[in-house]
């Protein structure tokens, strides 16, 4: 056990500093390496190519995994709270301003800025404390089994060469 730990460690810090190097060179602009921000619409599209690529999919195939793997990781990245956290920032909770064209808030996002806004607020009772509480809990668990649902059907629809490498990359268990 210990020994398939090390190796899927590895492979895991292969995989990020592959992805990171990648990105940072992608960051890079053309006058001298100056870095410049990033389309996160192209790094999405880069990362889906990638995956692709490492999946040996045909771009035929691709029209139906690509959306499923996607669909995956965003509602995982949900109900890791990796979204509320981006959301919420580090500034005590207050919202990030988001684009005119950036996607509907989650449900767990939006709980847990509800929870966040409420924490903030001194005066707050420990019945709508809680009450945000069980909201939030609710949001994630009903995130979960979304989660659990995209992934079984993504499961189904790949070979085990395919499992084998999502599973190495994360995005199944």
């Amino acid at each position: 056990m210990g020994m398939r730990k090390a190796i899927l460690g590895a492979v895991l810090v292969g995989i990020v500093l592959s992805l990171s190097t990648a990105i940072a060179g992608e960051r890079r602009g053309a006058r001298g390496g100056e870095a410049q921000r990033m389309d996160p619409e192209q790094m999405r599209l880069r990362m889906s190519e990638r995956l692709k690529e490492t999946l040996k999919v045909s771009d035929e195939d691709w029209k139906v995994l690509g959306p499923m793997v996607e669909k995956v990781q965003a509602l995982a990245r949900d109900l890791s709270g990796a979204g509320a956290r981006m959301l919420l920032g580090r500034r005590g909770g207050e919202a990030q301003p988001q684009p005119e064209n950036a996607p509907e808030q989650s449900p767990v996002i939006l709980a847990a800025q509800a929870l966040q806004t409420l924490l903030e607020n001194e005066a707050a009772t420990v019945n709508e404390i809680k009450a945000k509480l069980t909201a939030y809990r609710e949001a994630r668990e009903k995130a979960k089994e979304e989660v659990d649902k995209a992934k079984a059907a993504l499961l189904e629809a790949v070979t085990p060469r395919q499992e084998a490498q999502l599973v190495l990359m994360g995005v199944l268990e």
